[in-house]
Order: C-alpha cells, then structure tokens, then sequence
C-alpha cells in the first residue's frame, strides 16, 4: 500500500519526535531497531512469519465489524527487529537481548470522526505492553516477531461509538516499541516504530452468504488473524450473527 501525502507528513513529524524523545533519554538510535511489519503466509501448520527484510507492508487495514469476540487480539503487528549492539569474539555474547515484550500507544492520526477521537482519549486500552519472549544475538542479527497489538475491547468500543465507515477513511497510528534486557544485563528499548493503521467497517469482506458454503471459500483470509488486511468472505447463521471465514458442509 502506498502511503496518501497527509500520512507521510504526519509520520515524519512522528518519527521527528520520537528523535527528539531518545536524544532526551540518553540512548543511541540505531542500536535496537524494528525495521518493518513482516509479511504473514499460510504454512502448513496456519501462520507463518519468516524473517523476509524485502517482504513488509507499509500500512495495515483492521475491520472491526470481522474481529471475533473470543479473539485474543484484534490485530496483530509483526515486527523485524534487528539488534545492531557489536558481537564479542568470546563464546558469550553479553549484547544478546532477550525479549520481554513491546510497549503500543494507538492513537488518531489521519482523518478519525470524533467519535473515535473520543473512544482513544485517556483509555487505557490503547496504552499497554504486549508480553513476548525471545532472544535476539547482537552484530545486526535479525528476528520476527508477533506482538497482540490491538485490544479486542478496544476494537467493540470503537465499533459500537466511534462512528467508523465502511470506507477505510479513518488511519490510527500504532507506536511500538520493543522491551529487553542484553545477557549483560542492560535493559534495552527498541527504537520507536510508528505503523499506520486504517480501521473500517466491513471494508475486508468480500462476499457473504447463508451458512455453510458448499466449497472453499474464494478469499479465505488473512492466515494469522481473519481481521486484518486481506479480503474474506462470510456466512450468516441462523441467528444473523457473521461468520469470517466460512465453515463449510462436509461433503
């Protein structure tokens, strides 16, 4: 997806700030960084998000009418994190960070009503740490991961009062930030990564029909999460609730 003018210039003021923040703060830029969101595919065991520096996408898209009520996010981020601390020549490398999670502040950033401007303001939902955990080697070792990076409660409020369309009009912007501590006991914070994220409702779903299909359905979904960025077609119950993607009739 390419970026509208209006976003590149609020990302940039975005990523100026946040210049200014770790100049503050004392730490070096560029040490512990999240390069890109990574790119899912279908493997044959569900999701899967190889480390692929070419492969990213830009900006997401979350349909907040798709997002399931038992889900345990409603959109996930993949970020490619790259620790650029120098590498011991000793068997120990006291630059390995391990991973303890990611720091995600949403907020508006292009074109929200002011419903949804009003759902962000001072919730606590939209500022909170999504718990990960992993190692990273230091010398520009690269890693991907999967950080919770939407809360579904979030993703209700704002389907129910944030006067969302079914255009994807309104862009939030996630601000993430990678948590560790290097094996040398340093803690470590990534550079903040800023993603744009579109939000809409029902923009994602591409066909709907009675429950169940009688073949695989022609767009099947986002492999990781059925919310997000790619087209999915659904079926209704017998109750009206929506089901995305579609079971379908054993034959």
């Amino acid at each position: 997806m390419n970026l509208r003018p209006s976003l590149r210039l609020l990302l940039s003021f975005a990523a100026l700030t946040s210049a200014f923040s770790l100049a503050a703060c004392g730490r070096v830029p560029g040490q512990f960084e999240i390069l890109n969101d990574q790119v899912p595919s279908a493997g044959s065991t569900g999701c899967v998000v190889a480390v692929n520096p070419i492969l990213y996408q830009g900006v997401g898209r979350l349909d907040l009418a798709v997002v399931q009520s038992n889900a345990h996010t409603a959109y996930l981020f993949f970020p490619l994190l790259q620790n650029n601390l120098p590498r011991s020549s000793g068997t120990l490398d006291p630059n390995e960070i391990q991973l303890k999670g990611f720091n995600v502040d949403i907020t508006s950033l292009a074109g929200t009503t002011p419903g949804t401007d009003a759902v962000l303001a001072g919730n606590a939902a939209a500022h909170f740490r999504s718990t990960w955990s992993g190692s990273l080697a230091s010398g520009g070792s690269q890693l991907t991961a999967t950080v919770d990076a939407f809360p579904v409660s979030l993703a209700s409020e704002l389907f129910g009062n944030g006067g969302v369309s079914a255009e994807p009009d309104a862009t939030l912007n996630l601000h993430v930030q990678a948590i560790g501590t290097t094996v040398g006991g340093t803690d470590m914070q990534s550079d903040p990564f800023d993603f744009p994220l579109e939000i809409c409702v029902g923009c994602l779903i591409a066909n709907v029909q009675s429950c169940p299909y009688t073949s695989a359905p022609a767009n099947p979904g986002n492999p990781c999460n059925v919310a997000q960025d790619d087209f999915v077609d659904c079926c209704t119950d017998s109750s009206g609730s929506l089901i995305c993607p579609p079971p379908v009739a054993s034959k």
